[in-house]
C-alpha cells in the first residue's frame, strides 16, 4: 500500500531557470525500491480522494532519515506552480512509491547500464546511490547527456557514487575540456561491454531517446532491456 505523508522542503538546488533538485523531509517515510517515483500534490489530500499532483522519479535511495530528493522540470502549468509555491520551508504531500523501472534484484553480478538524456537521469541516482550502499557499484556503469554544464545535474554526487571510468557524462550543446562533448552513441556502450545479452539495460529520457536506444540496443544483441519515459 502506498504511504501518504506531508513533506517540507528542506533543501532546493538550481541548474538554469528551469530545472531544480529538491530536498523533501517527510513527516512519513517507509522503505521504497530504487527507480520508482512518487505523487506530489501542493493540496493536502481530502478524504478518500487524491488531489491533482504530478509523478516525479525517486532521485535519492531509502536511507532512513525521512529525507527524499526529487529532480523538477518546469514544463508546464503545474510544475511552474511547484517553482512558485515550493520555496525552502513550504510544504507539499506525497504519496509513494510507485513503478516497475527496478534493478534486478533476481541478478546480484552482471552490469547495469544506465543511459539518461537531461532530467532522466533522476531514477539512476538511487539506482547508484542504492549500490553504492551495498557494495556493487562496480557493476553500474552510467551514460548520462545534458545541453550544457549548467543544467547537468549534481556532478559530484554521480562521481562519488559511480566508478569514475564507468560514469560517462556528455555535454550536446556546449564544448567543455571536463567533459565529453558529443551525443551518446550505441557504439561508445557497446564497447564498454563484453557480454552484451547478459548486461542489464535501462534508458530514460523523452520518447525518441528512449526508443532510439531501446532499438539500437536490441540490434547489437542486448535482451534485457527496461525504459521510462517522460
Amino acid at each position: 500500500m502506498a504511504t501518504i505523508s506531508k513533506a517540507t522542503v528542506i533543501n532546493i538546488r538550481n541548474y538554469g531557470s528551469d530545472v531544480r533538485e529538491y530536498t523533501l523531509k517527510a513527516e512519513k517515510i517507509q522503505d521504497f525500491d530504487p527507480g520508482t517515483f512518487l505523487q506530489l500534490s501542493l493540496e493536502k489530500p481530502p478524504a478518500n480522494r487524491w488531489p491533482d499532483s504530478r509523478n516525479f522519479s525517486l532521485a535519492s535511495a531509502y536511507n532512513g532519515d525521512n529525507t527524499i530528493r526529487i529532480v523538477i522540470r518546469r514544463i508546464g502549468n503545474y510544475t511552474s506552480r511547484i517553482f512558485e509555491e515550493l520555496n525552502i520551508g513550504a510544504s507539499c504531500y506525497i504519496k509513494y512509491s510507485f513503478g516497475d523501472f527496478l534493478l534486478p534484484f533476481y541478478d546480484q553480478k552482471n552490469p547495469i547500464i544506465c543511459i539518461a538524456g537531461g532530467t532522466g537521469v533522476a531514477p539512476f541516482f538511487s539506482f547508484a546511490e542504492h549500490l553504492f550502499n551495498i557494495g556493487q557499484q562496480d557493476r553500474m556503469h552510467l551514460f548520462y547527456s545534458a545541453k550544457n554544464s549548467v543544467e547537468l545535474i549534481n556532478p559530484e554526487e554521480l562521481k562519488r557514487l559511480v566508478n569514475k571510468q564507468q560514469l560517462h557524462i556528455h555535454l550536446t550543446r556546449e564544448n567543455s575540456g571536463d567533459y565529453l562533448n558529443h551525443h551518446i552513441s550505441i557504439e561508445e556502450i557497446s564497447e564498454q561491454l563484453t557480454d552484451l545479452e547478459k548486461a542489464h539495460f535501462y534508458i530514460c529520457g523523452n520518447e525518441s531517446f528512449t526508443n532510439d536506444f531501446k532499438n539500437g540496443l536490441a540490434k547489437t544483441g542486448a535482451v534485457n532491456i527496461y525504459t521510462d519515459e517522460w
